[in-house]
């Protein structure tokens, strides 16, 4: 065989199959599920934020990031995750505390979930909580 036939058959092939749909192609879906504010023995608040595989398939290790942002900025973030399967959740929890008497009285939050699966309209959740 020579190599334009080769060519010829991988060209074919390649046109032949029929494309998956991207909805059909990955059927994990994370969800910015919930952000909860929690309040420290000093009066001090943290985050807490949920993520959940809504999907019918485990998301892959990797294959997402989650970032949560408070008034614009970043003081949390997973880069490197691990698989979560389908219905489960993975609670995580920001290090980072905010003074109750700091001159921002409000504290307005962005979890975003960076990843391909098979619904972006669920990978953000904002909101905003008052001092």
């Amino acid at each position: 065989m020579n190599l334009s036939n080769l060519i010829l058959i991988v060209w074919i092939s390649f046109f032949s199959s029929s494309p998956v749909p991207l909805s059909q192609a990955v059927a994990y879906d994370l969800e910015a599920s919930e952000v909860v504010c929690h309040t420290t023995d000093t009066g001090d608040r943290y985050f807490s934020y949920l993520v959940t595989n809504v999907g019918s398939e485990t998301a892959p290790a990797g294959s997402y990031q989650v970032y949560f942002k408070v008034n614009g900025k970043m003081i949390s973030f997973e880069r490197v995750t691990g698989p979560l399967e389908a219905a489960k959740s993975i609670l995580y929890t920001s290090e980072h505390k905010f003074d109750p008497n700091q001159k921002k009285r409000v504290l307005k939050y962005n979890l975003i979930i960076n990843t391909k699966d098979s619904n972006k309209d669920n990978n953000r959740k904002s909101g905003e909580i008052s001092l």
